[in-house]
């Protein structure tokens, strides 16, 4: 089979789930139960559709010290439109993109949020209804797609590469915004053949300021290298045998590491006409398998195996001297948070979480064995000095759960000290929702550790959402600045910041 061929085969292997018939849809019914007919609970206001199709404060309201040496702008991404026509999406990940940037510049913060205008955002909108399926929502009313780019709600992550803003999705093309005005430039092609094929969210940047990323579909697995000028290196499909959902990876020096849990599509319930998410089908009996890629040579694998479990996010990775590969990970028992978890929060049936711990994993290459260690503790969205990917780093920042906990997600912050193997710990107010906050070198030369944490909260008491910065070596003494939002925004996933 040649690379156009292959190619093909896997551009019609992400879609063919999506291209049966919708007459035989097994739907719930023509809408999803609305947020205002459920109990009244306050962190629902983290899963209400932003209504407005752009959204805009000049200055925020700051508290506390913002560093002048902090100057530039904070992107992030999240679903935030999830009604239409009295139709309410069945699944968080299905929600429209929508992306936010908070520009910091000197004494003044002003934010700024516009959707991404995708084509299915575009249909959707022009009908005034929930007229294409979604990841987790397929209505008999919902019409049939000719590709994956034609459900691309582009709501998970951002990046900055080549002089480009991108805003990402798992399963179809990376969309290009204006970065001063968030304005839809359109989808991206790496190269012709490769149009609409999917770009996954997490894209990692090496340390020639090289791209690399990947795109999952059916039986293959399409690897990417896009040099720092923005421009494609190379890009070639790997046949992997039962390739489940793939959200995340991690490279080393050396290799790309990619963790597969036993989550592999069902033709059978796809034929049906289950949504994308209900044709997948969960095997606690097998094992999550690792694969592992030389980046100079993509023939050259190595597979190894692991206890059963889901993983969305990886840590960071790296080898020693003698090839042992090291990575952590964060790791679900199951899969349920993704079946169950995101589902019941849309309607406000959510009754407590299935969360994952850290995990940290040695790969043994000589003898094909891994080994893994789980660490105490319920968290997510782990962040890392971006200077440190696919080498040795000393911290890691997770979003974490403790004490008593009454909502959905996250209340506090960690940062594991590896070198020293201790913890600092933040537990945020009743009421807050805490999202991923990155780790910003203060300057370019600044000792590993030497940083700022920058997220954003979302306060259910005051209804508003807020942006939050710490001293990363001190972070249990709590935010050293804030910035308040008049309004508050959906929760999201992944943000991006681009220095000025």
């Amino acid at each position: 089979m040649n690379r156009r061929e292959l190619l093909q085969q896997m551009l019609m292997g992400s879609a063919a789930a999506m291209l049966v018939p919708l007459s035989l849809a097994r739907a719930a019914g023509e809408a999803g139960s609305m947020v205002g007919s459920a109990p009244h609970k306050a962190w629902l206001l983290g899963y209400q559709s932003v209504q407005q199709n752009s959204l805009s404060s000049d200055s925020l309201r700051l508290s506390g010290r913002w560093p002048a040496a902090l100057q530039g702008s904070f992107y992030r991404n999240m679903p935030a439109r999830f009604e239409r026509g009295g139709q309410r999406y069945q699944h968080w990940f299905d929600g429209d993109g929508m992306l936010q940037a908070f520009r910091l510049n000197g004494g003044s913060i002003a934010h700024h949020g516009r959707f991404v205008e995708t084509r299915k955002f575009r249909v959707d909108e022009s009908a005034g209804r929930q007229r294409t399926p979604a990841f987790g929502t397929r209505l008999a009313s919902m019409e049939a797609v000719a590709g994956p780019d034609d459900m691309n709600v582009s709501n998970v992550s951002v990046t900055w590469h080549g002089e480009r803003l991108m805003s990402l999705w798992d399963a179809g093309s990376a969309w290009e915004l204006d970065p001063q005005t968030l304005s839809t430039i359109g989808p991206v092609t790496w190269r012709d053949d490769l149009q609409g094929v999917p770009f996954s969210a997490h894209p990692r940047k090496d340390t020639d300021g090289s791209l690399w990323n990947f795109g999952a579909a059916r039986q293959m697995l399409l690897i990417y290298h896009i040099g720092a000028d923005g421009t494609l290196k190379k890009a070639e499909g790997i046949p992997v045998p039962d390739l489940p959902m793939v959200h995340d990876f991690a490279i080393t020096e050396r290799h790309l590491i990619f963790l597969l849990p036993p989550m592999v599509l069902d033709a059978d319930r796809s034929t049906a006409g289950q949504s994308v998410l209900d044709s997948y089908r969960w095997h606690a009996d097998q094992p999550m398998r690792i694969l592992t890629v030389d980046k100079n040579d993509w023939s050259r694998q190595r597979w190894y195996e692991l206890p059963s479990g889901f993983v969305f996010h990886l840590g960071n990775a790296w080898e020693e001297a003698g090839g042992t590969i090291r990575f952590d990970y964060l790791r679900y028992a199951d899969a349920r948070v993704l079946t169950e978890s995101f589902r019941a929060v849309m309607t406000g049936e959510y009754s407590g979480g299935h969360r994952s711990q850290l995990a940290q994993v040695t790969l043994y290459p000589d003898s094909g064995r891994a080994e893994q260690q789980l660490l105490p503790g319920e968290c997510e969205f782990p962040t890392l000095d971006p200077r440190a990917v696919g080498r040795r780093q000393r911290f890691l920042v997770l979003a974490e759960a403790t004490g008593d906990i009454s909502h959905p997600g996250f209340n506090a912050l960690r940062r594991i000290d590896l070198d020293r193997q201790n913890e600092q710990h933040y537990r945020f107010d009743e009421g807050i929702m805490v999202e991923e906050h990155l780790v910003i070198p203060k300057t370019a030369n600044a000792a590993d550790g030497d940083a700022w944490l920058l997220g954003t909260v979302l306060d259910t008491k005051a209804g508003i959402t807020r942006l939050t910065l710490f001293d990363a070596a001190h972070l249990q003494d709590g935010p050293m600045a804030q910035a308040a939002l008049p309004y508050s925004l959906p929760l999201g996933f992944h943000g991006h910041f681009v220095r000025s």
